[in-house]
């Protein structure tokens, strides 16, 4: 009934119109959900390929299609355009957008650097429009059970949060043959490994936990462990410490001869979760007190507290018709780079890298 009502679209309101340029493997995500939200139309799509670009418009009746983006850009009544592009391109096809005029959702990574993160805010902040980053991990991996943990910490129902610790650990993302070929492989297209990949997602997930996205130390290590081929980090460990003393510790693998995980530890002063996303629904959330530990708290969906907005794509869609900014914004996302960034510099010299705020 709940889902029913979602779908209803008030014929007063406006039809919210987004594009999508670069329809790689990512952009199905934001198809299938944008195409799922009552009042939005998929307006237009660009990709280098045309038998790529013809498929997507006859599945999802798409009116506009385009082989360079820089015509798509030239619609007139966007009201979104999204990005996902390979890495490198990031900095580059959004500022066009935004200097076009258009508010724009990025894919994450912000951009492959700090420069490039900093002239991408700049850009939005010149024309005056949102500029948000795919972070999309608290509605698609972690939900429901972190937006209730989120409650609990704003409640202060935990205490003070000292630190947050977080898996993100693949047996096998790419085969180990030398033959394979992708462009996350490439350090010129990517930007890095799997720290650049998988790391904006978590860090975001816990700055965003304890709201705090003001980093004042990282110490962090990359290693290629079982990729040689690909000459990119496979692994990565590290520790922020963030303005408020909250302590994040974040491990991150692409390949590994371990086990897998996904995962988020909280450690507070009157108590603790542990979220294990890859335990079945109603298993995943752990509660731990000073008397007792609860193996499965919360065993039944409708007594945790639930997201306003389904997927990311609802949340953004919503917060721009209301002209707000969205809890994805790109002053965050920066703040994300340059704890990457840092991260990076600490594996090259084996010491902390202090960030000067």
């Amino acid at each position: 009934m709940w889902l029913q009502k979602r779908k209803f679209f008030d014929m007063a309101q406006t039809v919210f119109r987004v594009a999508i340029i670069g329809l790689g493997y990512i952009s199905k995500t934001h198809l299938d959900n944008f195409d799922k939200i009552a009042g939005v139309e998929i307006a237009a799509i660009c990709d280098v390929s045309d038998i790529r670009v013809r498929e997507c418009a006859r599945v999802y009746d798409v009116k506009h299609v385009f082989l360079d983006y820089r015509e798509l850009l030239g619609l007139q009544n966007l009201d979104l355009v999204v990005i996902c592009v390979p890495n490198n391109l990031h900095e580059r096809v959004t500022i066009d957008a935004l200097n076009a005029g258009q508010n724009v959702l990025c894919e994450k990574p912000m951009a492959t650097n700090l420069k490039g993160a900093h002239a991408m805010l700049a850009a939005a902040e010149g024309n005056k429009k949102k500029l948000s980053v795919a972070m999309n991990f608290r509605w698609q991996f972690f939900s429901p059970e972190v937006f209730h943990i989120k409650r609990l910490i704003e409640t202060g129902e935990l205490g003070k949060i000292y630190y947050i610790r977080l898996h993100y650990l693949r047996r096998e993302t790419f085969p180990l043959d030398a033959s394979w070929s992708r462009w996350n492989l490439s350090e010129q297209q990517s930007g890095g490994g799997v720290l650049i990949d998988l790391g904006p997602h978590m860090l975001d997930l816990a700055m965003w936990l304890v709201n705090d996205f003001s980093p004042t130390l990282v110490n962090g290590f990359v290693h290629n462990g079982l990729l040689k081929y690909a000459q990119l980090e496979d692994f990565a460990a590290g520790s922020v410490r963030l303005e408020s003393g909250v302590r994040i510790q974040l491990d991150l693998a692409w390949n590994s001869l371990n086990e897998t995980a996904r995962s988020i530890q909280i450690y507070g002063e009157k108590g603790g979760y542990l979220l294990d996303a890859l335990k079945p629904e109603g298993h995943r959330l752990s509660k731990y007190t000073a008397d007792s530990k609860e193996s499965c708290l919360e065993p039944l969906a409708s007594r945790l507290s639930h997201p306003q907005e389904i997927t990311l794509q609802e949340h953004i869609v919503k917060r721009l018709r209301a002209g707000q900014n969205t809890d994805c914004s790109a002053d965050r996302a920066l703040e994300v780079m340059r704890i990457i960034e840092g991260w990076y510099e600490s594996s090259k010299t084996g010491r902390d890298y202090l960030f000067h705020n």
